[in-house]
């Protein structure tokens, strides 16, 4: 595999963490609370050595998937085990949802969906913006699974990505933290993308326009 560099990643992590800066900011405007989240390692790795890509344990992980759609293909996946669903839906939705079980399930469907359409959405925009991709996110599904069935339903999405991105993405508010897992399959334009960015002179002046250090 064409690897990435020490400055090649750093810059991959760069655009993933302003686009995590971005759904943060719209994560707490739907949460009506402070959100930061920020991406705590990243692992680039050919497909074919995808083993142990997730460590959620549990038999209610669940999985939401959103196609990568344009000029770069692949597929992302967030996902959360069931106390991390709890957590996130204790800042999303008002106690009195919370305390009707019914409601809660129906409503979690939904906060999961928005909240996976945002990050997603965010990171997305970022490397379509600063790489110069025609790229969009489409309409994100859930699945719940034990974790056995995880690495088997990811790989069975991911037969035309060369390469897959792992990143540990940190959730912190007032009341809670945790972290859900963020994994991209996607293709070598990714690769050659990053590289071709960083070769221009102005890279770092366009991070600062998007980072606003």
């Amino acid at each position: 595999m064409d690897e990435l560099n020490h400055i090649e990643t750093d810059v991959a992590k760069e655009i993933i963490n302003i686009g995590l800066g971005k759904a943060a900011d719209s994560l707490s405007f739907f949460s009506q609370q402070k959100v930061i989240i920020r991406s705590s390692e990243l692992i680039l790795k050919n497909t074919n050595e995808a083993k142990d890509l997730s460590k959620k344990t549990g038999d209610n992980i669940h999985v939401l998937t959103t196609d990568i759609v344009g000029e770069l293909s692949g597929v992302c996946f967030l996902i959360f085990n069931e106390k991390e669903v709890n957590k996130l839906l204790k800042i999303s939705l008002p106690a009195s949802i919370l305390e009707d079980e019914e409601q809660k399930v129906i409503m979690s469907d939904a906060i999961l969906k928005e909240a996976d359409n945002i990050i997603s959405a965010s990171v997305i925009t970022q490397f379509s913006n600063l790489l110069g991709f025609n790229i969009h996110g489409g309409i994100p599904n859930m699945d719940i699974m034990s974790e056995k069935e995880v690495l088997p339903f990811l790989l069975s999405r991911a037969e035309n990505s060369k390469h897959y991105l792992q990143i540990s993405a940190q959730f912190h508010t007032e009341e809670v933290d945790f972290s859900p897992e963020f994994i991209w399959f996607l293709d070598s334009k990714f690769i050659d993308g990053i590289k071709e960015f960083v070769k221009g002179k102005s890279y770092l002046d366009k991070l600062k326009e998007y980072t606003g250090k």
